[in-house]
């Protein structure tokens, strides 16, 4: 290559690397710009070549952002849009729901009949006193203890997995 030519290449290079800010795509298109010019230039002369090039670099560039703003609008298929939770989330839950159960059925009955009641059916402290026998002070006590044997117990089994499946 000439060196005109080396120098018209690396304008072009600069011109369109600019815009589409990738390197890949910016050689793609300096190479189609100059199969362009010289198509062109085997039957016509070419007053101002850099010009030229630079016209077929910008034409390129409005064709390069038109297709890409076009194939990013494409409207998805029903059958591949899912507004379902994916299989692993779902699988991750039910492991969670049926740890959290085997904790609860694993607490004193008292224990586990205080804490059912407030957190599952949104009884009031006094409605639970009043339903179980209990002061004030023991229905809260039930609730600390429990709510701090659940934390214990998935700590414990967060230690176990990282233990399993240390990556």
């Amino acid at each position: 290559m000439t060196s005109d030519l080396m120098a018209l290449r690396n304008n072009l290079y600069r011109f369109i690397n600019r815009r589409v800010g990738d390197h890949w795509i910016s050689e793609d298109l300096v190479q189609e710009t100059f199969y362009r010019f010289l198509h062109y230039g085997q039957d016509r002369p070419v007053a101002d070549s850099t010009a030229f090039c630079l016209r077929i670099a910008a034409n390129l560039l409005s064709d390069h952002f038109r297709n890409r703003r076009d194939a990013s609008t494409e409207a998805l298929d029903d059958e591949i849009a899912v507004d379902a939770p994916a299989a692993d989330d779902i699988v991750m839950h039910r492991q969670r729901v049926e740890q959290l159960q085997r904790i609860i059925a694993g607490m004193p009955r008292l224990r586990r009949e205080v804490f059912l009641r407030r957190r599952l059916h949104g009884q009031s402290l006094g409605e639970i006193c009043q339903a179980v026998g209990l002061s004030n002070a023991a229905v809260k006590k039930h609730m600390v203890r429990a709510v701090e044997e659940i934390r214990q117990e998935i700590a414990k089994a967060h230690k176990k997995e990282a233990l399993r499946n240390p990556s």
